[in-house]
């Protein structure tokens, strides 16, 4: 940026707030729903999202189970160099550690937003914070084994911080429940070099999934873990 574009450093440094935090809303956390979703329909990238997905207990420890490729090619972070470089480094300062804070607890086995269904006055404001950020109720269905539990939804609730693009691109499924299984729905198992480091690192295993950038045998994360096993 200082060799191609040197007049616009900081040149919206003395932007209104607001406008830098929307900023960081459309292109980092929106642009990482549209990342995400892309990796529950494209096979090749699932391959890099898969290690996220195959834990069977929820924890803050899954947050960022990622292959690492899947984060050097994640637009919103390179896009977000970008708008510190345009001047917006201060407010990215308070909005990175609140997202941080939001994904964790999204992925935390204390299910912190339990409470706010036990109080009947408590239940208007329950219905606005989960249709606005990611939750544990709504982000454990994302991670449960099945759709077929009723409770599950594997391929939507995208939602990083805020989980209202969920609600505006229709991939939303809330319940009062959480669900009972989680895990990766092809239950294939690699060591765990191979998952963090692929396609770097591949599996010797010539009917795995990692064994190449596509084989024959990929499996299509679209399909519910259920129609699999038929």
């Amino acid at each position: 940026m200082e060799t191609f574009l040197p007049s616009f450093q900081n040149h919206f440094i003395t932007l209104f707030f607001g406008w830098h935090l929307g900023a960081f809303l459309l292109f980092d956390d929106l642009t990482q729903y549209g990342w995400h979703r892309f990796s529950h329909s494209n096979r090749t990238l699932w391959k890099l999202h898969r290690p996220h997905h195959i834990i069977e207990e929820m924890g803050v420890l899954v947050t960022y189970r990622n292959a690492l490729l899947y984060y050097a090619l994640m637009p919103g972070i390179w896009l977000s160099a970008i708008l510190v470089y345009l001047g917006m480094g201060e407010v990215y300062l308070f909005y990175l550690p609140l997202k941080l804070v939001v994904i964790w607890l999204a992925h935390s086995e204390t299910r912190w937003d339990r409470f706010m269904y036990k109080y009947k006055f408590l239940r208007p404001i329950a219905w606005v914070i989960e249709r606005t950020i990611s939750t544990p109720r709504t982000h454990f269905a994302h991670h449960g084994l099945t759709a077929k539990d009723g409770i599950s939804h594997p391929n939507g609730n995208f939602g990083n911080l805020l989980f209202i693009w969920d609600v505006i691109f229709g991939t939303t499924k809330i319940t009062k429940k959480y669900p009972q299984q989680f895990g990766d729905w092809n239950q294939l198992k690699e060591t765990w070099y191979v998952q963090l480091l692929f396609p770097l690192m591949r599996s010797k295993d010539p009917m795995s999934e990692l064994h190449s950038i596509k084989t024959k045998n990929d499996y299509d994360p679209s399909i519910d873990y259920q129609k699999f096993n038929k």
